[in-house]
């Protein structure tokens, strides 16, 4: 791929030159595809047509509808974890359609363009955002990448419905997505915001990054939810207190955001919030944030100390946490923690992952203990390496064995670093049943115990959607239960 095109154009809406083109976008996954939703947006905005398809359906069934169809292009935005299965999807679908282009887009591709680029199923790389981008695909040879320009949250808009409706399990989610900007002021060195950060600039990032929608934008968005059975709405900002503090201006703008939503949607919400905007929020904030959301979730991540260190989290300490964990209770708020395990040891900050696995979830039980009783909730995550980011690039240069294709769900218990067979398995474990550590506050002795179990891939999965059924009791009330055996039915559990 010896070109690249710049998009440097206004955001300005412009008639496109080649409406009725035929695009074909792919879901993959459990979770909506927010990202390529967008795209779809730009599409029809640009007077397009388009299908979806779900990735995770019978590929006999896939290659028909792909063949009938007969798309010009086939556009994928795969995360990380789904980039290997994107590519399979590919080499089946030009088996029927050889003359489509693929098109990828998304972090994955912006992370390693250069590693990726030679790939023989890749026609087009799309980095950045997909404004005005389309036409660049179109207009370009194959093998070109095209790095879109900056654009402000508001001159983008999601298509959703023709997703939901073509894509009928991702409709009929219990959990729906919605974002007010679509970057992180945080620089922790296992996220791909780094990736953004870099390749754009501080500036722009600033700038369009963190720059939030308009209210108006969003409940528009939002409106489509209740023709669906939207049960609740994960506020997927990376920190919704993000600018919340005295002297700015976020509290202000969560002010307006809430009381539309409380009039206009009112369907429950949980939101991210960071230990560090807590304890430095307004009350006003704090107050409204306790209007509009019943659950939030505090990624503390890790202990602190060393293994904060490989996390590049020096801005928090468990008193913070504990601290924070207080504040949003008292605001009648419930906190979901979540944690990350299975740290390499570079430069020998982690030289045991099973004993800082277990301090990590020593300190959601301390922490735990700090807050009234069932307000409290942990999630603990095996670690994932995505390329590019700082953490992924310390762990190559420090000679660290890692799953390269990075391929793992994070319900699957399986994480990028590969240890030794045993110590694979405890971490594997510990994942699945960490919940129920902090849950029943058990000792280290039965930590390790229950660690070294040998489970089925049957017992492995149960475990996963056990842990997920703790987890929408936790947010939506005992209610759930009569309704999970059908929440089950649109996942699709690994192990």
């Amino acid at each position: 791929m010896a070109n690249v095109v710049e998009n440097n154009s206004n955001i300005e809406k412009t008639k496109n030159k080649y409406s009725g083109m035929k695009w074909c976008l792919i879901h993959i996954g459990n979770d909506i595809t927010y990202g390529l939703a967008y795209v779809a947006g730009e599409l029809l905005r640009m007077n397009h047509k388009i299908m979806w398809l779900d990735g995770d359906d019978d590929i006999a069934k896939l290659k028909a509808k792909i063949k009938d169809y007969n798309p010009k292009y086939i556009c994928f935005g795969p995360l990380s974890t789904e980039f290997s299965r994107s590519i399979k999807l590919v080499k089946e679908f030009k088996k029927v359609l050889p003359s489509a282009k693929s098109v990828f887009g998304g972090k994955h591709v912006l992370a390693i363009p250069d590693e990726i680029k030679n790939n023989d199923d890749i026609d087009y790389l799309v980095w950045g955002p997909v404004y005005q981008t389309i036409d660049k695909i179109i207009d370009s040879p194959i093998k070109t990448t095209i790095k879109g320009a900056p654009a402000y949250p508001c001159d983008m808009q999601p298509a959703l419905s023709e997703y939901f409706e073509q894509v009928p399990r991702m409709g009929r989610r219990e959990r729906k997505y919605i974002m007010s900007h679509f970057g992180c002021v945080y620089n922790c060195s296992f996220c791909c915001t780094s990736v953004t950060r870099k390749s754009y600039g501080a500036k722009a990032y600033k700038e369009y990054w963190l720059a939030r929608r308009p209210v108006e934008n969003m409940i528009e968005e939002a409106k489509l939810f209740l023709k669906h059975p939207t049960k609740e709405i994960s506020f997927e900002d990376d920190d919704v207190l993000y600018g919340t503090h005295e002297g700015a201006d976020g509290t202000e703008w969560l002010e307006e955001f809430t009381k539309a939503w409380k009039k206009e949607i009112n369907i429950p919400m949980y939101a991210n919030v960071t230990p560090q905007t807590v304890v430095n929020a307004t009350d006003a904030a704090l107050s409204t944030l306790a209007e509009l959301a019943d659950t939030v979730t505090m990624g503390v991540q890790t202990t602190g100390g060393d293994s904060s260190k490989l996390f590049n989290r020096h801005f928090q300490d468990e008193s913070q946490v504990i601290e924070a964990v207080k504040i949003m209770t008292s605001y009648g708020v419930k906190v979901k923690l979540e944690v990350i395990i299975g740290l390499p040891n570079i430069d020998g900050l982690v030289p045991d992952p099973v004993t800082d696995a277990i301090k990590t979830i020593q300190m959601c039980q301390r922490i735990s203990k700090e807050a009234p009783p069932d307000m409290t909730w942990t999630s603990c995550f095996p670690l994932m390496l995505y390329p590019g980011t700082a953490l992924w690039d310390r762990a190559k240069k420090a000679g660290i064995p890692l799953s390269e294709a990075c391929e793992f769900e994070w319900h699957s218990g399986e994480g990028s670093v590969k240890f030794d067979k045993v110590t694979m398995n405890r971490i594997k474990n510990m994942t699945k049943m960490a919940t129920m550590f902090i849950k029943y506050d058990m000792s280290e002795r039965w930590m390790r115990a229950l660690m070294d179990m040998n489970l089925t891939n049957s017992s492995s999965r149960q475990l996963s959607e056990c842990q997920y059924l703790e987890s929408l009791v936790f947010r939506l009330g005992d209610k759930i239960e009569d309704e999970f055996d059908d929440i089950l039915k649109d996942m699709h559990f690994k192990y």
